[in-house]
């Protein structure tokens, strides 16, 4: 196992970041907003003209063809700039090589070109009110009927429902099949007729997720990735990529971590505090490693998914571990030192505290990524209520 970069993925990272640090745009505002999202396109676009909207998608489909080393790469220099989160991420990560592995030419030329530039920007439509860890238990019905699939439910938590255009969903169209089959993985505009969203407004006050209401809503076959009633196959590989995928989380962990460690240089610390401090660089370190070794895991096509799981589990304790005794540390002038937007959203350490908190529940809750160590990595038995 070689955890260290080659030269290549150096001049890459030397080549993109000096393109980062001479374009990189200024604070902009939030894409719920319609100044923020003209903001957040021309930044996208801007990356997109560079070449560098997607340099790990393979070159006939726009990207540049870099393996997974590469990406790490561009995300750790990405990040490590505080730079926008990339809008159509759930597109980029997800339904894009999802689509890639499992759709047809057809729908590759369809969808994938306005995925890079954002002129269609993508939601996914997995989590509903009875079925958010137990995907399966999905109840969003789509009946065939002749060349059409007629979809009817509801989907909730969708990230960027509110400014999409397009979104990837599961849907059960046989009823009668065992809870894992039955599935559709289809994928269709969310313009059509019948179709609701309804944007969530958060406790920051931007409405980053929707909920989104199909009634009759008439989607072409065509729409299908995959076989019918596969959908459950063809999602694992978001499901996957959702999980196993670093997207610069290690970067972000280890700035948080560096936040926390001047704030108690400057508060003061005693040896209890110091021996904390410690112990989260070691498991921060840790995870650092671990996210190589993924990298390289994955690289060699070795996927079971259970390292992917370890991987989600230790960075949601880490990070919550790390904002709690941020918290601790300030006191009560964690009130004070609160940073709030123009509207008087959250901002900064105290948000991302709470989004802390939320990655032990999103991608697969805490319990469910154990579940999948217990059950795949060690083999033991499931439990009998499952």
């Amino acid at each position: 196992m070689d955890l260290t970069f080659s030269p290549q993925q150096e001049q890459f990272r030397r080549e993109f970041g000096a393109w980062l640090d001479e374009h990189q745009p200024g604070p902009l505002d939030p894409p719920t907003t319609a100044a923020g999202l003209r903001q957040h396109l021309d930044w996208e676009r801007s990356l997109y003209t560079a070449g560098y909207a997607a340099p790990g998608w393979p070159e006939r489909f726009g990207g540049r063809g870099m393996d997974l080393w590469g990406e790490l790469v561009y995300d750790e220099e990405y990040v490590r700039r505080q730079l926008p989160e990339r809008l159509n991420k759930m597109a980029l990560i997800h339904g894009a090589r999802t689509v890639m592995a499992h759709g047809t030419e057809a729908q590759q030329e369809k969808w994938l070109p306005g995925i890079l530039d954002c002129s269609d920007i993508w939601c996914q439509g997995f989590s509903e009110p009875e079925a958010g860890s137990d995907l399966a238990s999905l109840r969003t019905t789509g009946r065939v009927d002749g060349d059409e699939i007629v979809i009817n439910g509801q989907k909730t938590w969708t990230s960027n429902g509110a400014i999409a255009t397009r979104m990837y969903a599961l849907v059960r169209t046989d009823p009668d099949a065992p809870k894992h089959a039955g599935i559709t993985f289809c994928v269709f505009d969310l313009d059509l007729e019948g179709v609701k969203i309804m944007p969530m407004r958060q406790l920051h006050k931007h409405a980053g997720f929707a909920e989104v209401f199909c009634t009759d809503v008439r989607v072409p076959a065509s729409s299908v990735v995959g076989r019918l009633n596969d959908g459950w196959h063809v999602a694992q590989t978001a499901l996957r990529l959702e999980r196993g995928a670093a997207r610069g989380t290690h970067t972000r962990l280890v700035a948080s971590l560096h936040k926390l460690a001047e704030t108690i240089a400057r508060t003061g610390a005693d040896r209890a505090l110091t021996e904390r401090l410690g112990a989260l660089r070691a498991w921060t370190f840790a995870y650092l490693q671990a996210t190589y070794a993924l990298t390289d895991q994955l690289s060699r096509g070795r996927d079971d998914g259970v390292a992917a799981s370890m991987n989600k589990l230790r960075l949601s304790e880490i990070q919550t571990a790390i904002h709690e005794l941020h918290l601790e540390v300030l006191g009560a002038d964690a009130e004070i030192v609160t940073e709030l937007g123009p509207d008087g959203e959250l901002l900064g350490m105290r948000r991302d505290y709470w989004h802390s908190r939320a990655g032990e529940i999103y991608a697969g809750t805490s319990e469910i990524q154990k579940n999948i160590i217990a059950e795949r990595g060690l083999g033991l038995p499931r439990e009998l209520s499952r």
